[in-house]
Formats: structure tokens, sequence, C-alpha cells
């Protein structure tokens, strides 16, 4: 396949991918997982708004099937809870727990630095 782009990216994206699932296994979350719950307490944290399921799906570019079955696996772990929006009665409210705070917080430092060194390779230009 020699230096196909496409085969290429797919090759990160998949090594990108196992670097995320080794280093968030302790945190016990996945990488879509850890996406939402850090999507939840960054809009929960950037304005006094309720955050709807809806809009972090589109905060985050989730599927909303995916982004609801996600929650309640997040739920269940007691990372997040979920109410009925009062105003709306088709609303899923999602709030983050202190558990899921933490996690999100000590997760996001050690992808964060994975991240960099990650993408290191591709130098200051990229």
């Amino acid at each position: 396949m020699g230096e196909i782009s496409g085969f290429l990216l797919w090759r990160a994206g998949n090594a990108w991918q196992r670097q995320m699932r080794k280093l968030l296994k302790p945190y016990g979350l996945t990488p879509a997982q850890y996406l939402l719950l850090a999507g939840v307490g960054s809009l929960q944290s950037g304005h006094g708004a309720p955050v709807t399921q809806a809009a972090l799906a589109r905060h985050c570019g989730t599927d909303q099937m995916m982004t609801s079955q996600i929650i309640r696996v997040l739920q269940k772990a007691n990372f997040v809870r979920r109410s009925k929006h009062e105003g709306d009665g088709r609303a899923v409210i999602i709030e983050i727990t202190d558990k899921g705070v933490a996690a999100a917080r000590d997760a996001g430092a050690e992808v964060e630095a994975a991240d960099t060194v990650f993408h290191a390779v591709l130098g200051e230009n990229a």
C-alpha cells in the first residue's frame, strides 16, 4: 500500500485509538465515553443552562443514539446523572457527578500529555 495518505491516516488513527484505550482503561473509560464525559464537563462549566443529551451530541459531533447508549453506561458507573427536562418532556438533562469530574480531570491530563507526544512527530507546522 506504500505511501497512500488515506492508509497512513487510518494506521495513525488506529495507533492513537489503541493508545487512548490503554490510557483510559484504569479510569474505567473508553475513548468514546471519555469524549462524552469531558463534553458534559465542558458544557456544564461553560454556562449555567442545563446540558441536554442532544446538545452534548452536537457539541461532541456524535450520533444521538450512540450518545444515549454511552450516557446510560456512564450513569451506571456513577460518572453522570440523567433526569427529565422540566420544560421539554422529550429532552434528557445530563449532569456530571463528582466522580465524573475527577475522572475527566485526571484522565484529561493524561490524554493531553499523550496527545502532545503522539502528535509531536508532525512538527510545529502541522
